[in-house]
């Protein structure tokens, strides 16, 4: 199982968050209030306060009334957001992590009570540090699992990918992240869903998603099978640009 923070373990995480915040904001001379991140912890308390209510009302996974979940869960992604960025420019990599972490908590919230995602960032940002502590195949597997329910619960103006161009977007490196967690699963079967999704989704990037997936073959010792998946991919689309 990845290891996902319920509503009420934010909660318990969110007094060590704001202490390293505020250690780094004080010594630097802000006006009294002036980007207080302690006013945003405060928010965020309440509203992991009320997701766990929430859960506790209606069950843990059941749908709520009038898209609370989807309209709830954005409003406090876009506070974490606003949080996160305080730490990136505060200098508390460590602090700006758990808060993205927080992020993915959240996007768990909201597809368990069937919502949809609109502020993406900060749980693309969270899966990725998640990504980078795990390292049994079997949880990046569940991962990569998870990854594609938060691509499925995305909100639809985001998923048609207006933006093209911007290698930066969110819906882009969700996709090629999940495409790296689920080679380092091992699981043939999964790199195989996943790669023709990717293919699907983003055709202009697949090429080069396999091109540097066999340059990795090189580089880290992945089991024969793995090699053999990657190594069909590139030969089938990235060669010959088509699948």
């Amino acid at each position: 199982m990845i290891p996902i923070p319920e509503p009420g373990q934010a909660l318990e995480r969110l007094p060590r968050i704001q202490g390293t915040l505020l250690a780094a904001w004080r010594p630097q001379g802000k006006a009294s209030q002036e980007g207080d991140p302690g006013t945003l912890i405060a928010l965020l308390e309440k509203f992991f306060a009320i997701l766990a209510d929430l859960d506790g009302r209606y069950g843990r996974d059941a749908p709520l009334p009038d898209d609370e979940a989807t309209r709830l869960g954005d409003t406090g992604l876009v506070s974490l957001a606003e949080l996160i960025d305080t730490g990136q420019q505060l200098g508390v990599p460590k602090a700006k992590a758990e808060l993205e972490l927080l992020a993915v908590s959240v996007g768990d919230w909201i597809m368990r009570h069937k919502g949809e995602v609109r502020t993406l960032e900060p749980i693309v940002n969270g899966l990725a540090v998640m990504a980078n502590e795990l390292h049994e195949p079997a949880d990046l597997a569940d991962l990569a699992v998870f990854m594609g329910r938060i691509m499925e619960s995305t909100a639809r103006e985001i998923a048609t990918d207006p933006e093209p161009s911007d290698a930066r977007r969110p819906w882009r490196i969700l996709q090629l992240n999940r495409a790296i967690v689920a080679t380092r699963s091992h699981n043939t079967k999964l790199m195989t869903d996943v790669f023709d999704d990717l293919i699907q989704r983003l055709p202009g990037d697949a090429k080069d998603f396999f091109r540097e997936g066999m340059r990795q073959m090189e580089v880290v010792s992945y089991p024969a099978r793995v090699r053999a998946v990657m190594t069909h991919y590139f030969q089938a689309f990235a060669q010959n640009t088509r699948h």
